[in-house]
């Protein structure tokens, strides 16, 4: 069972994540399709994904559910309020992607940010490959700032990482 909702949106709800609702990330974050945009070249465990929820103070995450029904995970991790920014991530499950769910939990999770923690920037690392993840953070407003040539080694390969970067003043706001 989702934990409390913290945002709404037009079709979806941000709620906290309880421990319950890792049997769910797990089977999903570790899902081929899933890891293939992801850097977890490894299983992440129930203990590595408590520490992640529980354990990490630079981070905050969600549970974006339609109809009271969990279909993905998106997060702020290394917050640094010092500097004013994050990075932001999330990933959808398989059988509920191509709905617009990624572009609104992810610009729910940009209002959290902006709004709620009063940051000025939040950048996204994108694997090469990964079109719907650009095309995401472009329809919110993001700039793709650069490309880290062969950084990230994914199933056999290095593959270029594209940086992608978006100020309070250029959110599209979905």
């Amino acid at each position: 069972m989702p934990g409390a909702t913290f945002v709404k949106g037009p079709n979806l709800e941000l709620r906290t994540v309880t421990s319950d609702d890792y049997e769910f990330l797990l089977k999903h974050g570790n899902d081929p399709a899933i890891r293939e945009g992801a850097p977890t070249p490894t299983p992440v465990s129930e203990n590595d994904l408590r520490e992640f929820v529980e354990g990490d103070d630079r981070s905050v995450q969600f549970l974006p559910c339609h109809d009271g029904t969990p279909v993905g995970f998106v997060f702020l991790f290394k917050i640094d309020p010092n500097r004013d920014h994050a990075e932001v991530g999330c990933w959808i499950a398989p059988d509920k992607q191509g709905n617009g769910h990624a572009t609104e939990a992810t610009n729910l999770c940009l209002e959290h940010a902006f709004k709620d923690r009063g940051l000025h920037k939040v950048v996204a690392h994108v694997f090469e490959h990964n079109d719907a993840s650009m095309s995401v953070l472009e329809n919110l407003g993001f700039q793709q700032e650069g490309c880290l040539r062969e950084h990230d080694y994914i199933r056999g390969e290095y593959r270029d990482t594209h940086l992608f970067g978006l100020l309070v003043d250029e959110w599209n706001r979905g």
